[in-house]
C-alpha cells in the first residue's frame, strides 16, 4: 500500500508542477530560472513523496505492561503466527511490477543512448578539430549539433558568412551541460513511468534549451540576421539522439521567443513560492500521528486514600501492587491461547489497507479474576482493535495481584502484534 501512495504522490506532484509551468512560465523570458524549475520538477517528484513530516501529533500516555522489556520482545515474537495473514497480496506485487517497469524503461533508454553513441562516433571519427573555435569540422552533410561536450559541423559551414552565429549557439549547449539536463530527465521519466505530461515535459526542455542558446548567441549581432540564420537552418533534419541541435522542430516557438520582449520578473517568484508551498505539502502527512509513551509508576503506593486504616481499599485499581496479576495459564499458556484464537482470522479490512502494527489493550483484573474495562487506548484500525479486544475477553479470568496479602483489582497494558505475513 505504502508503494502505491508513493507512485500516485509522485506522479500527481509532477502533473501539479508541470502544469504550473505550462500555464505559467513557457511563454516568459525568464530562461534561466525556467530551465532549472524544469529539472526541479523531476526531482521533487521523486524525493518529496517519500519525505513524511508529521504535522499533527496525538499522545497517549500508558500505565508499564506487566512484563519486562526483556521478555515482552521474545514473546510477542512467539506470537506473531496467530497474527498473520496468509498469501500473497496485490501490496505486496506492486513493488515488484512497478520496479520490472522502471528497469525496462531505464534499458530501453540506455539501449537508445548507446545506438545514438555509436551513430555520434561514426561522424565525430573523421572530424578535424579547431582549436580556435574549439569544434569539429566534419565532411559530411549533417545539421549543426552538440553531443556531451563535443560541436560537430559541416564543412560546407564554413563558407557562411553567418557561421559565428551558430558556432555561439552551440557553444552555449556545449558550455552549460545541457547534455546532462537531458540525462536527468531521461533517466527519472522512467522512474515517473506513467505520467501524461512526459512527453509535453520533455519538449519544453529541449526548447528551454534552444531558448537559452538562442538569447547566448544573439547578444552582439542583430536578431533580424540570427532569425534568417535560423530559418534557412531548418530545411536540415535531425540524425542522432540526445543531442543539441541548431535547427530544431521549435522553430515557430524559438522564432516568436525572439521577437518578444514580454519579461516579468514576478511570475517566477511567485512561481518559485507555489513551488516550495506545493512541495511541502506532499512532503507533510496530515493524518493524525499517535505516539504512546510509557507512564513511569512509583513502585510502592503508600499514601492517600488507598489504605482505610491497615486494610486496603475494595474499589482502588492498582497500576503497581507487590504480586502482580497473572494469566491462569502463565505468561507462555497465555500467548498461546491468544494465538491459537487469532489463526487465520486476520482482519479482512486491514489485509486490504495493508494496516499492520501494534494494537496496546488496557483492562482491569477484578478481585475475582475477571476482566473489565477492555479498551485499546491505542489502536490501528482496520478491524484489529475489536480483534484484539475480543480475545483478550474470549481467554477469561486472570490471577488476580495481590498488596498486602490482599486481593485487589490492578490495571495493566498489553501489546497485540498485527503482522501481515
Amino acid at each position: 500500500m505504502d508503494t502505491l501512495i508513493y507512485i500516485v504522490k509522485a506522479h500527481l506532484l509532477f502533473v501539479i508542477l508541470g502544469g504550473v509551468y505550462h500555464f505559467f512560465l513557457r511563454k516568459e523570458k525568464s530562461f534561466t530560472f525556467n530551465r532549472f524549475y524544469l529539472l526541479a520538477i523531476y526531482g521533487a517528484s521523486i524525493i518529496v513523496p517519500l519525505l513524511d513530516f508529521k504535522l499533527f501529533n496525538t499522545i497517549y500516555f500508558i500505565k508499564p505492561d506487566f512484563l519486562t522489556s526483556n521478555r515482552s520482545e521474545s514473546l510477542l515474537n512467539n506470537t506473531q503466527q496467530g497474527f498473520e495473514g496468509s498469501g500473497i497480496t496485490f501490496e505486496e506485487i506492486i513493488p515488484w511490477i512497478y520496479a520490472a517497469i522502471v528497469s525496462i524503461s531505464i534499458l530501453i533508454f540506455l539501449i537508445k543512448f548507446i545506438r545514438s553513441y555509436h551513430q555520434f562516433k561514426l561522424i565525430h571519427r573523421f572530424s578535424r578539430f579547431d582549436f580556435m573555435q574549439k569544434v569539429y569540422w566534419v565532411e559530411d552533410e549533417i545539421p549543426p549539433f552538440t553531443f556531451l561536450n563535443k560541436t560537430l559541423l559541416p564543412v560546407k559551414l564554413k563558407q557562411e558568412e553567418n557561421k559565428e552565429m551558430i558556432i555561439k549557439h552551440e557553444e552555449a549547449h556545449r558550455k552549460t551541460l545541457h547534455f546532462l539536463d537531458i540525462v536527468w530527465v531521461e533517466i527519472l521519466s522512467s522512474l515517473l513511468i506513467f505520467n501524461p505530461l512526459h512527453k509535453k515535459m520533455k519538449k519544453y526542455v529541449a526548447e528551454n534549451h534552444e531558448f537559452l542558446a538562442d538569447e547566448y548567441a544573439c547578444k552582439n549581432i542583430q536578431k533580424t540576421n540570427y532569425i534568417q540564420l535560423l530559418i534557412q537552418q531548418t530545411l536540415m533534419q535531425n540524425q542522432v539522439q540526445f543531442v543539441s541541435y541548431f535547427a530544431k522542430p521549435t522553430i515557430i516557438n524559438r522564432l516568436n521567443m525572439l521577437k518578444s520582449n514580454k519579461t516579468s520578473s514576478i511570475k517566477p517568484f511567485l512561481v518559485a513560492i507555489n513551488f516550495i508551498l506545493i512541495t511541502l505539502l506532499f512532503s507533510c502527512d496530515l493524518n493524525p500521528n499517535e505516539e504512546i509513551i510509557v507512564k513511569k509508576e512509583k513502585e510502592a503506593i503508600v499514601n492517600g486514600d488507598l489504605f482505610e486504616g491497615e486494610q486496603v481499599n475494595e474499589n482502588t485499581i492498582f497500576s503497581i501492587v507487590e504480586e502482580q496479576a497473572e494469566p491462569r495459564d502463565g505468561i507462555q499458556g497465555f500467548y498461546d491461547a491468544v494465538s491459537k484464537d487469532l489463526e487465520g482470522k486476520y482482519p479482512e479490512a486491514a489485509l486490504k489497507q495493508g494496516i499492520e502494527g501494534v494494537v496496546y489493550i488496557q483492562f482491569v483484573i477484578e478481585r475475582d479474576g475477571s476482566l473489565s474495562n477492555i479498551q485499546p487506548v491505542k489502536g490501528i484500525g482496520g478491524g484489529c482493535d475489536e480483534l484484539a479486544v475480543q480475545v483478550l475477553k474470549n481467554y477469561g479470568k486472570w490471577i488476580p495481584g495481590k498488596q498486602k496479602g490482599t486481593t485487589v483489582r490492578s490495571q495493566r497494558v498489553i501489546p497485540i502484534r498485527f503482522v501481515i505475513g
